[in-house]
């Protein structure tokens, strides 16, 4: 029997549990969103700092939503492909 292949990044990602994925996503975005407010926007740093966390927050929302809505599309097309083996 032939090794299983290793699973690709998406399907990695998928396999995390909702917290994790959270703690992965969220300090990066508000950092990264923090740094954009604070350099092209020109905001001020209070404000940077305030917009990076709501920012941040709502960007790993809806990471979490497509996350989870791909997870079901996969699930759904291997259970298909099992029911026509």
């Amino acid at each position: 029997m032939a090794p299983r292949p290793r699973p690709s990044l998406p399907e990695r990602w998928e396999a995390l549990s909702t917290p994790v994925q959270v703690a992965i996503s969220f300090p990066p975005l508000v950092i990264l969103l923090f740094a954009a407010n604070l350099g092209p926007f020109n905001q001020p740093l209070w404000r940077s700092i305030l917009y990076g966390i709501l920012e941040g927050g709502v960007l790993t929302g809806l990471l979490l939503a497509a996350t989870a809505s791909e997870r079901a599309k996969r699930r759904n097309l291997q259970e298909r492909s099992n029911r026509t083996r």
